[in-house]
């Protein structure tokens, strides 16, 4: 049995992520370069911290699936200390990434899962961070037959956590490297979220481009075509929790609008961006700039959210000393003041008694846990 869920190897991350950060942030400067926007990368983050706040009951359950698909349907048992098992794990975890990767591109329902982390405009370590929290949902299915073929979930999830920290390092304009003809590097994987038609859905590899080249789906840069980064509904919320649900909410106005049964079915299943005949999709409303948000709104939201990071990572840290019930306060705690701050940066009507009721109601759940009235 995994003694680690997926937040747990995820959460050993964390000093990493804060030094490509800081590292980032510094050669940025240094070259005279603007890599972040305030908002936009609050809202990165806070998706990022959602999607670990969900993996403390998400993960646990992905953990006993594959544990169960290991102990009881593998085909094939690899003897004790043997490297096979991790060279499968490492290159057939990229290849199910590959996989699922590729599907959230092509069945409307997933990309309106997957799509989230496409809706940020830069290019930086955030958008590494800017997870969905759904994604787990179908991307089981991608990684099913890893346990089939002998790999421990030991292996399994160390080489995800492997992959996923590579990943985020591509995630940048700096940290540029050679690729040696098989490795994703910034400059590849840049392509992939452009927006230009000659780069949509393509690099879906994780750490290898490998599967990409074998597929078809490999494209460098056109320096006559320069990346134009985003999605092509475009960025609609700083909101990292709003931003889980955007896209759905399109599809269910699209279904709803339909003519024909079956085309309402179609909307989820078939291509982002399908329409069934006579339905249009009304222009979103971008999120407002940086200078359009007034300097002591953006100033409280950054402290509050330094103070909401710091909580998670206390709640993530201790995960095992904490009851059910406790967790799920802590959590419903978290999410609400991601929220909350993102209705702030939005400049939302209601935010500024949602973040007084916010902050009631946080006080309040804290207290019951503390006086052992929640457990």
């Amino acid at each position: 049995m995994t003694r680690l869920e997926t937040t747990g190897y995820y959460a050993l991350g964390v000093p990493f992520y804060l030094v490509m950060l800081g590292a980032e942030w510094l050669l940025a400067r240094r070259r005279g370069l603007k890599v972040f926007r305030l908002a936009e990368a609050i809202g990165n983050v806070s998706a990022g911290v959602g999607e670990l706040v969900v993996g403390l009951f998400w993960g646990p359950v992905v953990i006993a699936l594959y544990d169960f698909g290991y102990d009881r349907c593998a085909l094939v048992r690899w003897p004790e200390g043997s490297w096979i098992p991790w060279v499968i794990a490492v290159f057939g975890g990229d290849f199910g990434y590959y996989l699922y990767h590729r599907a959230g591109h092509r069945v409307a329902a997933f990309w309106a899962i997957h799509g989230v982390h496409h809706q940020a405009e830069e290019m930086n370590v955030t958008v590494a961070m800017r997870h969905p929290w759904l994604s787990d949902t179908y991307a089981v299915v991608f990684y099913a037959w890893l346990p089939l073929v002998g790999v421990p979930p030991l292996q399994f999830f160390v080489a995800i956590s492997l992959i996923s920290f590579y990943a985020l390092t591509v995630h940048s304009r700096f940290f540029h490297r050679p690729s040696f003809g098989f490795l994703v590097t910034p400059r590849t994987h840049i392509v992939h979220h452009a927006k230009n038609p000659r780069y949509l859905d393509k690099n879906f590899g994780a750490m290898f481009t490998i599967w990409d080249r074998l597929f078809g789906t490999y494209v460098e840069v056109d320096p006559a075509d320069p990346p134009r980064l985003g999605s092509l509904r475009g960025y609609e919320t700083h909101d990292g929790v709003r931003s889980q649900w955007v896209w759905f909410r399109d599809l269910v106005v699209r279904a709803r609008a339909a003519k024909r049964p079956l085309d309402a079915l179609k909307v989820f299943v078939m291509p982002p961006g399908w329409l069934p005949e006579g339905v249009t999709d009304e222009p979103i409303t971008p999120a407002r700039a940086d200078a359009e948000i007034p300097a002591r709104a953006r100033a409280y939201v950054v402290v509050q959210f330094v103070l909401t990071l710091a909580f998670a990572v206390w709640v993530i840290a201790l995960r095992g000393a904490r009851s059910p019930g406790e967790q799920a306060v802590f959590a419903l705690v978290i999410v609400a003041g991601l929220l909350s701050l993102g209705g702030i940066l939005d400049g939302r009507r209601s935010a500024r008694a949602v973040e007084v009721g916010r902050l009631a109601a946080s006080a309040i759940a804290l207290g019951l846990v503390a006086a052992g009235r929640l457990g």
